[in-house]
């Protein structure tokens, strides 16, 4: 009997556990149910009471997985949700907005964020037609992910919906002001001091396009350097046969740039002491001297190939990356690199020219000033402020053409106007371009330098630079 009454209990025991699990089910079922949540596809729709009369219904996108929405707190209000529905439409726009390309910048490579990009344009065509216009915010991040894709064309395409969104007032607002080069030489334009004169007048009134040999300079520091190397290094050995020879070229090569760098000071003390003393020496005439001693030719190429060599100026180069975005933004060129080269040049002018690209044509008259004015706005910045150019290379918008000419299979020859007049049109051309971009940096300076200080500071961005120009 008393083993049945064991049995018994214990069978109650259990159906007392198994009826307190299923109650703890029901529980926890109807507590996580509410009418005022529900999920359908991939959408969660949360309704919160706003005050004792309204009630706000709010749409939040995204997985209920990894608790995007939660229902666990006593009133069933999610935190996330109330905050979102809290935000108007622009700031609820502005917010995914920038949270998607935050996303491309911190997770795609290059060919990943070409397709990440039409989650953002997407959205830009939805605020467009909803006439929702986004914030400098926004755009700043917008523009950032874009030029994360390094591609010409999506940024054509993503500058063109910024355009039309109304958050853009600057770029390529300076196009209709590009005097281009006129192919008719007697043609009369506009000049900068209010004056009109003809192709020909204005040219011979232009500065000529800094030279550059830095190619040439470079190397002769280069063999300078070796020279006196390879002499150091015998003397320090001290090498009887040759020491005696290398250490005699060594000192020829030091009094040959004193004298052709510095024979001016020296003539000039050389009298001083001679009247003084009245000894009347009197050395030779520079003019005179072989090789052209004493103009500095003959040693500058190995001076100014060392300062190459040894001069880093931070506040230098920002001045020609600035220079050179700034004439890209105002001329609705999409490409915003800081160092523009012929060959990136050239792709875009090529890549404007196909009937499906979004960028503007670029093979005209117009298009083709545009793209030399952008690389030869560095070299007009450095030359407006130092004798030497270094960070800048005059010899990019040359090549731009050269290139140009060597895609004939690509282009039609009526299409490179310039080549009609042979290498007088295109010296005109490039110095023409040249004039512009000066006169473009010496009205728009302060700008200029603000992008500049920007870019010193290390740690801007693409959009940071942009801000500058809209005023944001």
């Amino acid at each position: 009997q008393d083993i049945r009454i064991r049995e018994n209990s214990f069978a109650m025991s259990y159906i007392a556990r198994f009826l307190s699990i299923v109650v703890c089910l029901r529980s926890s079922t109807f507590a996580f149910y509410n009418p005022s949540t529900y999920s359908r596809g991939d959408r969660v729709w949360v309704k919160s009471k706003a005050n004792e009369n309204e009630v706000i219904s709010s749409e939040v996108n995204g997985s209920t997985e990894g608790g995007l929405v939660s229902v666990a707190s006593q009133d069933n209000k999610s935190r996330l949700a109330s905050a979102f529905a809290a935000l108007d439409e622009t700031e609820q726009y502005d917010a995914v907005l920038t949270g998607l390309c935050a996303k491309i910048l911190d997770d795609n490579t290059d060919d990943e964020t070409r397709a990440a990009l039409k989650d953002p344009i997407k959205l830009m065509q939805e605020m467009n037609a909803r006439r929702v216009t986004a914030s400098g915010r926004s755009l700043m991040a917008l523009i950032d992910a874009t030029c994360a894709s390094q591609d010409a064309t999506a940024m054509s395409e993503m500058m063109s919906l910024c355009l039309k969104n109304g958050g853009l007032s600057q770029y390529g607002a300076l196009q209709s002001l590009l005097n281009p080069l006129p192919s008719n030489p007697s043609t009369k334009v506009l000049c900068p001091d209010g004056s009109r004169k003809t192709r020909e007048e204005r040219l011979n009134g232009l500065v000529e396009i800094p030279v550059d040999n830095r190619g040439e300079e470079v190397t002769s520091a280069l063999g300078f350097l070796g020279f006196a190397g390879v002499c150091t290094i015998f003397n320090t050995l001290r090498v009887d046969e040759i020491t005696p020879y290398t250490s005699t070229l060594f000192l020829v090569l030091i009094i040959i740039g004193i004298l052709d760098n510095f024979y001016d000071l020296i003539d000039f003390t050389t009298k001083i002491v001679s009247k003084s003393n009245g000894s009347g020496m009197k050395l030779p005439e520079k003019e005179s001297l072989p090789m052209n001693l004493g103009t500095g030719q003959l040693s500058g190429s190995v001076f100014r190939g060392l300062a190459r060599l040894i001069t880093i100026d931070t506040e230098r180069e920002c001045q020609c990356e600035a220079a050179a975005f700034y004439a890209a933004y105002v001329f609705g060129l999409p490409c915003f690199a800081f160092q523009p080269n012929a060959l990136e040049s050239a792709v875009m002018v090529v890549e404007s020219t196909k009937k499906t690209s979004p960028i503007d044509p670029l093979l005209s008259s117009v298009g083709i000033q545009k793209v030399l004015v952008w690389l030869l706005a560095p070299v007009a910045m450095e030359s407006s402020k130092h004798p030497q150019l270094v960070m800048s290379d005059p010899r990019e918008s040359a090549g731009l053409l050269e290139r140009l000419e060597d895609k004939v299979s690509l282009l039609k020859d009526e299409d490179l106007f310039w080549t009609d007049g042979g290498e007088a049109e295109k010296a005109d051309l490039l110095k023409w371009a040249y004039a512009e971009a000066d006169l473009l940096l010496r009205d728009n300076r302060q700008v200029i330098d603000e992008i500049s200080k920007q870019l010193a500071s290390g740690a801007a961005t693409v959009g940071d630079c942009v801000a500058v120009i809209e005023g944001w």
